[in-house]
């Protein structure tokens, strides 16, 4: 029958990987399940001749997620909860792995509704929106930075359970020359789902502060006047905060794409 308007796929509903070769995919390294990535309206429009086909990206079931590719934190990496029955289920979504399956071959199958998206919907949305809107700092800041972003990857990595985000802000957003300093602003942005922490999170910003000017001695490329480095429940981080400062990824490249720099 032909695509319909009361069609049950929807954004974040799975094609399972035995209806692949249904809809014209053959077979991808590495995949259990894709996930449908199309806004709700573009899926449902029955125009082939507007919307043909559906995107989704290639998911892989983790047998456990890891913190700092949850909540968005990794614009090239996702990893997602789903729910199989109580239980959740991970699955990793790598954003250079796109799908495009045309509507006139996807009408032959049906979502796979052994997972379900809850509210990690907001997330997949986020992360998607995310990789395309994400700010690029100047190389002059980034090369400045370069001791700072490592030491930022590390305690992330280490503690991305309780840390939802790094925020910053610099001024001028120009290049400068190695003689001029920026102005910079840290935020970190901690969940507040345990006491512990607030605690990791201050001690983090406290020893960051203390260490910062090293950082940028070290990174030889000029200088940072640290204005501002503290932490920040995600209760308090307003959302002119959020306009007024950019997130860091722990992955950020700036402009300059070779020698590769750390990545917002």
């Amino acid at each position: 029958m032909p695509w319909s308007r009361n069609t049950r796929w929807v954004q974040g509903s799975l094609l399972a990987r035995k209806d692949f070769q249904a809809v014209g995919l053959t077979d991808i390294p590495d995949t259990d399940l894709a996930v449908a990535i199309s806004h709700d309206c573009d899926i449902a429009n029955d125009n082939l001749d507007t919307e043909p086909a559906v995107e989704f990206i290639a998911a892989h079931i983790l047998e456990q997620s890891d913190g700092s590719y949850m909540h968005g934190k990794n614009p090239r990496i996702l990893h997602l909860d789903y729910t199989d029955g109580e239980n959740l289920v991970s699955l990793k979504l790598l954003a250079s792995k796109k799908i495009i399956v045309q509507k006139d071959k996807l009408e032959a199958v049906q979502p796979d509704d052994t997972y379900k998206l809850t509210h990690s919907r907001q997330i997949l949305q986020s992360w998607l929106a995310a990789r395309y809107r994400r700010h690029a700092l100047p190389n002059s800041l980034v090369d400045r930075l370069r001791e700072v972003f490592a030491y930022i990857e590390k305690k992330g990595k280490k503690n991305s359970s309780g840390i939802l985000s790094f925020r910053l802000s610099y001024d001028p957003e120009d290049e400068l020359p190695p003689e001029e300093p920026y102005e910079l602003s840290l935020s970190i942005v901690y969940i507040t789902d345990k006491d512990d922490y607030r605690e990791m999170s201050e001690d983090i910003a406290q020893r960051l502060k203390t260490e910062f000017e090293v950082l940028v001695e070290k990174a030889n490329s000029g200088t940072i006047d640290l204005r501002k480095c503290e932490a920040v429940s995600e209760m308090e981080f307003t959302l002119r905060d959020m306009r007024e400062t950019v997130e860091y990824h722990l992955e950020h490249l700036s402009y300059r794409t070779e020698p590769s720099g750390p990545v917002i």
